[in-house]
């Protein structure tokens, strides 16, 4: 009997046959009893794109979540179950080791299968993909058709697995690189001039920032990794108060504010945004694990994200575009640059923009982290010589609400991608196609080919692949 799912975002809503096996046995005999059909994986439901949706078959791998440590050529590797949310894999790893993950992404409650498979990724690190040191996935074994195991750790096919868009298989253990567990310092501040917030990631690597829509400042998270898991009473009980600040003020009471502003009009919202950069405690310095600085509450309301990727080397032309698209769109007096004019005219979007003019007021910071360059096929930094930098651009207006914002980002996603080769996120909002996809990834020929050796049948595509990569 099928039954109704709803993602995180309540965007995309679906009704499948669901499978939640506790072995990979059971997952071969579901692989064998469908191999005619149309069979995803779900991990925790987070992507706002339809990476997930299955109208057939949906696999549901939450029992397969054990947990191994062991050593491989000097380095210590956790062999993951792929249902097993990052925020038990971190409280498991603590409790029985000295180690924790290299990167971590804003949230704690997505599946690791889940992660890697969409490239999930934090501020000033390569994303989980990249530390994929192994990978065992049930597939279609190409000489006979049939459900089989393969384990990659080597390889085209690993650097396909890293992040394979559900593609290359059944994923059900995964072997992730770990590291000592660290502590970050982190330190807001307010910045007015790009190249002197991108002068912060010399000594401190870990930063993210906040470009404000109206005020048009930035709010810098500056953040260094230091060594060890524990410091001394006065650091610890700071770190605790900084805790509770963040849950209460940023989490809960930030975030609620956002949503009313965004129910009471256009002149609240751009009123909300212009106070913003005076409503941080900035300057003042906190140190704590990681974990509690590098992710956050992200999930208590309802919201929706696309995140644009451009190279380092683009960034400041793409902010200025951005910039102006978004005071067009919010109907604020605005002059492009001369090179930003002359782009877009380039590329026919200047007169659609502007017939766009007073259509959206986006009501929420755009959030920018940067992606250092990463060995896989089609993860988000793969195949480029230069850190990229993403451009979150989130919506917290309702399900049903989103018309104008989907066309403020349909509109940017083109541009950026026609401007600077932009790359899409793959679990979040995604208005491309293949042809910017195939222009984007020189790794996506080799995917699509490994892909098509595993699953001739297509049995682990939906619409969404056809969509975005043309399988």
């Amino acid at each position: 009997m099928k039954t109704r799912q709803t993602n995180f975002g309540g965007n995309q809503t679906w009704e499948s046959l669901c499978y939640q096996p506790a072995s990979e046995a059971e997952v071969l005999e579901i692989l064998d009893r469908h191999r005619q059909g149309r069979l995803r994986a779900v991990g925790s439901k987070h992507s706002w794109s339809d990476i997930a949706v299955s109208n057939d078959v949906s696999l549901d791998l939450a029992r397969l979540a054990d947990l191994r440590l062991f050593e491989k050529n000097g380095a210590t590797l956790a062999q993951v179950g792929a249902g097993c949310r990052l925020q038990a894999l971190l409280d498991r790893l603590h409790a029985t080791s000295d180690r924790t993950l290299p990167t971590l992404g804003a949230i704690k409650r997505q599946t690791i299968s889940g992660a890697v498979s969409t490239g999930t990724h934090g501020s000033g690190m390569q994303s989980f993909s990249h530390f994929v040191a192994g990978a065992r996935l049930a597939a279609y074994d190409p000489g006979t058709g049939r459900p089989a195991i393969f384990e990659y750790t080597d390889g085209a096919e690993l650097r396909a697995a890293r992040c394979g868009l559900g593609c290359t298989g059944i994923v059900l253990s995964l072997d992730l690189v770990t590291v000592p567990k660290y502590r970050v310092e982190e330190t807001v501040t307010g910045e007015t001039e790009l190249e002197r917030v991108l002068a912060r990631y010399g000594e401190h690597p870990l930063t993210q920032f906040a470009f404000v829509p109206y005020a048009w400042k930035y709010l810098v998270f500056e953040r260094k990794p230091l060594r060890g898991s524990r410091g001394a009473f006065p650091e610890r009980f700071k770190a605790v108060l900084f805790r509770l600040y963040n849950t209460v003020w940023i989490d809960v009471l930030f975030h609620l504010a956002v949503k009313l502003s965004a129910a009471a009009g256009s002149r609240i919202v751009k009123a909300a945004l212009r106070l913003t950069p005076h409503l941080l405690l900035k300057g003042v310095t906190r140190v704590d694990d990681a974990e509690h600085v590098l992710t956050m509450g992200h999930y208590y309301f309802r919201h929706e994200e696309m995140e644009m990727f451009v190279a380092q080397s683009c960034l400041a032309q793409a902010l200025e575009v951005l910039r102006y698209a978004t005071d067009v769109f919010a109907g604020e007096p605005a002059a492009p640059a001369p090179r930003t004019r002359e782009k877009l005219e380039a590329h026919r979007m200047h007169e659609e923009l502007l017939a766009l003019r007073g259509s959206y007021t986006q009501h929420y910071p755009l959030f920018i982290r940067r992606l250092l360059p990463e060995d896989t096929l089609v993860s988000m930094g793969s195949s480029t010589s230069e850190p990229l930098y993403s451009i979150s651009v989130f919506t917290y207006h309702r399900p049903e609400a989103r018309a104008e914002y989907y066309a403020y980002c349909g509109w940017l996603a083109r541009c950026m991608s026609a401007l600077f080769n932009a790359r899409l996120h793959w679990g979040k909002h995604y208005p491309l196609g293949a042809a910017e996809a195939a222009r984007a990834y020189p790794g996506l020929d080799t995917f699509k080919r490994i892909c098509r050796k595993l699953d001739p049948n297509g049995v682990f595509r939906n619409q969404y692949i056809v969509r975005v990569l043309g399988m």
